[in-house]
């Protein structure tokens, strides 16, 4: 029986896929699909990356091996040109990846979609945002020329923005994910005198927002540029008792906030 409703459930995903891309193509919402390998993506992943193409238009970069198999899509403005952010729901940056990760905190779960955001990132706050997550990273050269051009003369990397980037199999946990960095650069630009402390709370901080949202707690604190119905996602996601039993948060400790004398 459950064998019946598994090969059930594939045959949907596979009808709905041929669907969507039969009915892009015909619209010509896409035309790159006729020239690329797909068939290394599952259909669950296919399914997600004709949605994102739906909403977003043509990637503005796809990457392939040598035999033509999907490796990437990026949407982005282009680094030389970046006059509007926020451009793609509210994100700068979405890069779907035709191959899967694997990360840890605070569940395991596989990681294929990257999703980031322009912000001027304080220094002194690199090794606890890195520290929170293996999913939480800072680009600090590829950015909008001009920004590029402000460190160039200047030499201070915390007055130009980085893109900093959050990372799983949705966008809304990614964005969950930049979320958690703004709200820790506005709580803690002001303490320079950063400690082994602030790792720990860090992490604690980002293992709780992610646990909130996968064991049916919602977005919490809420997030004013994102709406998860645009990328066809849920406000609320439940991974079961059993999974969500297994990692308790803690009670958020605030060490004191010093700044360097």
């Amino acid at each position: 029986m459950r064998l019946l409703e598994n090969t059930l459930v594939i045959s949907i995903i596979s009808i709905v896929s041929t669907l969507l891309i039969n009915n892009l193509k015909k619209n010509k919402i896409i035309d790159n699909f006729d020239n690329t390998n797909m068939n290394n993506l599952d259909e669950t992943m296919r399914t997600k990356y004709y949605s994102l193409v739906t909403k977003l238009g043509d990637p503005y970069k796809i990457e392939t091996d040598k035999n033509n198999n999907f490796i990437s899509a990026t949407w982005m403005e282009p680094l030389m040109n970046v006059d509007t952010y926020g451009k793609f729901g509210g994100l700068d940056y979405i890069k779907f990846n035709g191959r899967p990760v694997k990360k840890y905190h605070p569940h395991p779960a596989v990681v294929f979609i990257i999703v980031g955001k322009y912000m001027k990132v304080p220094e002194h706050l690199y090794g606890p945002l890195s520290y929170a997550s293996e999913t939480i990273n800072i680009e600090k050269l590829f950015i909008p020329e001009n920004e590029q051009e402000k460190y160039y003369s200047k030499g201070i990397k915390s007055d130009t923005l980085s893109l900093v980037t959050g990372s799983c199999a949705s966008i809304t946990i990614s964005v969950i994910t930049v979320k958690f960095v703004m709200d820790m650069i506005e709580l803690y630009k002001d303490c320079t005198a950063t400690s082994l402390e602030y790792n720990k709370l860090f992490r604690s901080e980002y293992d709780k927002r992610i646990h909130t949202y996968l064991c049916n707690g919602g977005i919490v604190p809420s997030i004013d540029f994102y709406n998860p119905e645009y990328f066809e996602e849920e406000n609320f996601y439940d991974l079961g008792d059993e999974k969500c039993s297994t990692f308790i948060p803690k009670e958020r400790e605030i060490p004191e906030c010093k700044k360097e004398s």
